[in-house]
């Protein structure tokens, strides 16, 4: 990840800090803002006649064309309307399982790609989602009991409007590594540090789709290469050392305190 710039720095800052909400992915943006080319403004109070929008804070400008980047809602009408009832809420939430599954319909209906990542992409949430899938038509895993699913999705809500800013697109928010790290647990192919040795390195200080490949059902065998070639990232690797570095020095100075308390008591 490149951090390009704070925008608090740049104008009128919306005051959603990250990972409250997804980083803007352009390190082009933030030049562009430097040279006056775009300007950052606060929230919309409303739009006048013509071509003329009112801010929160007083000022109005008129503007050549108005861009609803407002998100979408959740929709499926070829589904029964019972269905839809247990699945999405007024509020654009959705009552399942992991993103995935109902617990009134369970197995038999899943969604795919209903997720939204935190940063990175949808696509290896999306392959893990597919595999749960596969695995449980196969029958070789099963989905909790009903009412554990609705208590899990009820803690995740939870957890979901205390960290995130509060607005509807912000319903379908996963950490991508701890979202497949917990689906790929189901199923048997989450990654493990100690399994090889020889990539512990390689998983602690990178990220990338073949690791849910190493193990588990349909493992691949060019996994484990592909996850060497890849270059940990220097900020992990860094922190980590600092960490490490941290630790020791504890061990130490903790020893230290012990064996003088041992030789004070001694003498």
């Amino acid at each position: 990840m490149r951090v390009a710039g704070c925008a608090k720095k740049m104008g009128d800052f919306p005051g959603v800090y990250y990972p409250r909400s997804q980083p803007t992915v352009s390190h082009s943006l933030y030049h562009h803002i430097q040279r006056g080319y775009v300007r950052m403004k606060g929230a919309i109070d409303r739009v006048g006649e013509g071509k003329r929008v009112r801010f929160t804070d007083g000022s109005e400008v008129c503007y050549d064309s108005i861009i609803l980047a407002t998100g979408y809602s959740f929709s499926l009408p070829f589904l029964n309307k019972d269905h839809r009832k247990h699945i999405f809420t007024a509020t654009n939430e959705v009552n399942l399982y992991k993103n995935v599954f109902s617990p009134q319909l369970g197995s038999t209906l899943g969604f795919i790609g209903f997720v939204q990542p935190t940063s990175g992409g949808l696509i290896t949430m999306s392959e893990l989602q597919s595999r749960w899938m596969a695995e449980l038509v196969s029958g070789s895993v099963k989905l909790p009991p009903a009412t554990q699913m609705e208590k899990v999705i009820s803690s995740e809500r939870l957890w979901e409007k205390t960290w995130y800013y509060k607005s509807k697109r912000h319903t379908l928010q996963k950490i991508p590594i701890l979202y497949n790290d917990e689906i790929g647990a189901m199923i048997g192919c989450k990654p493990s540090f100690f399994r090889d040795l020889s990539l512990t390195w390689a998983l602690l200080f990178s990220v990338s789709a073949f690791q849910w490949r190493l193990n588990g059902p349909i493992p691949w065998k060019g996994a484990a290469q592909l996850c060497r070639q890849i270059k940990p990232v220097p900020f992990y690797q860094y922190s980590m050392l600092v960490v490490l570095l941290l630790l020791a020095m504890s061990i130490v100075g903790l020893l230290a305190h012990t064996f003088s308390g041992i030789l004070s008591y001694q003498s």
